[in-house]
């Protein structure tokens, strides 16, 4: 009989913990990762509904002030379609603030975001989430539970001694471009061995088997890469000395985008009893950076070419000088790279005909009347 308790017991306890839903999780990538001071670094914010659908997330990113400085977002790759309240940064108070959603829901792991930190002083950092709410793709909105898992890195002093790595094609790590030949140099240390790779994982770390660098100069180490794939790169170098074990990495971060934003959506919409231009875009690597809009009207013919524009910075909704909508509209979105996509809308496409056309036109048909009337007129 107590057999016959226990398994029913041990059952039922089974089967709570079977159909108990499970939180969803929100947590950084790296984890626990060592960078040097004076350098920039990116975290990752990572969503995982662990089997849930999803469409609403909004978070309070919160981070030591002391040690880093938020300097840039990057959401090109988010699973976020709709940002509610874009994200903003406070490097006084130390938070990055957002809130977003996605049409149709997700479900599963998917990139939320990435902030891009300048390291101030040595020392601890700590990440993580505050004021956190994340809504189910139900039909009712109700709220999810969160799991939060926050981030601790370390902030160490820059390596004495060691080379510094510099890129021709990519100068500034923190900057996209649309160019996806890579090059790579460092000053060579004399009877010095180096161990580099070039990978997408910051956590990666060279092997301890001396590579042979590119390049004919003897005090110069270089490397190239070729037809790149849109992302975000690192160059891993360590460097052994003779009698010496192979140093720490240092690291350079390239950041590539090639591609034009896609699908920009575009159309004309009635607000308030005033016509606006309602537009959005999508760039799945660096992100939109902002929208440029041109209105267009010579006597209905598009004479002006494209740098005749009078470009202006938009919003979505963006309020129209032209309310009669007589004019052409044209639309760009530009993203971090500076790769642009343009639209072009005419609403209100009118046909002018001259008054020598209009009673060229009367005349024939005055014809064919008369023609027709002496036709049935005969035939009597």
């Amino acid at each position: 009989m107590q057999k016959i308790f226990f398994i029913t017991i041990s059952f039922f306890c089974f089967m709570a913990v079977s159909f108990t839903v499970q939180a969803s999780d929100v947590f950084f990538i790296p984890q626990n990762s060592e960078h040097y001071n004076n350098n920039t670094l990116i975290k990752d914010v990572y969503l995982d509904t662990n089997d849930k659908y999803i469409n609403v997330i909004k978070s309070k990113i919160i981070f030591n002030s002391d040690v880093l400085e938020a300097i840039d977002i990057i959401k090109g790759e988010s699973i976020i379609k709709l940002w509610t309240e874009n994200p903003v940064i406070s490097n006084k108070e130390g938070f990055v603030k957002f809130s977003g959603g996605i049409p149709n829901g997700h479900k599963g792991s998917g990139l939320v975001l990435k902030i891009i930190f300048k390291t101030k002083n040595e020392g601890d950092c700590k990440l993580n989430f505050s004021e956190t709410k994340i809504f189910l793709n139900d039909g009712k909105g109700e709220r999810d539970n969160v799991n939060i898992i926050g981030n601790n890195c370390n902030i160490i002093e820059e390596l004495e001694d060691f080379t510094k790595i510099t890129s021709g094609s990519h100068p500034d790590e923190n900057k996209w471009y649309n160019n996806n030949h890579l090059n790579l140099r460092w000053d060579l240390i004399k009877d010095a061995e180096y161990s580099y790779l070039l990978s997408r994982d910051f956590s990666a770390i060279p092997d301890a088997i001396a590579d042979t660098p590119e390049g004919d100069l003897i005090w110069m180490g270089s490397m190239s890469y070729r037809g790149l794939e849109d992302g975000i790169y690192y160059f891993h170098l360590r460097q052994k000395l003779p009698n010496e074990e192979w140093s720490r990495k240092i690291t350079f971060r390239a950041m590539i985008d090639i591609e034009r934003p896609k699908e920009l959506f575009v159309q004309v919409a009635d607000i308030e009893g005033k016509k606006y231009l309602v537009f959005n875009a999508e760039d799945k690597t660096s992100g939109v950076d902002y929208y440029e809009v041109a209105e267009v009207k010579e006597n209905g013919l598009l004479k002006k070419t494209k740098k005749e524009f009078d470009w202006k910075n938009a919003s979505s909704p963006y309020l129209l000088e032209d309310q009669e909508l007589e004019s052409i509209f044209k639309i760009k979105a530009i993203d971090k790279a500076g790769n642009k996509k343009e639209y072009e809308i005419s609403p209100a496409e009118k046909v002018s005909i001259s008054p020598q056309i209009l009673a060229f036109l009367l005349l024939v048909i005055m014809l064919i009347i008369i023609l027709v009337a002496l036709r049935l007129f005969r035939k009597k």
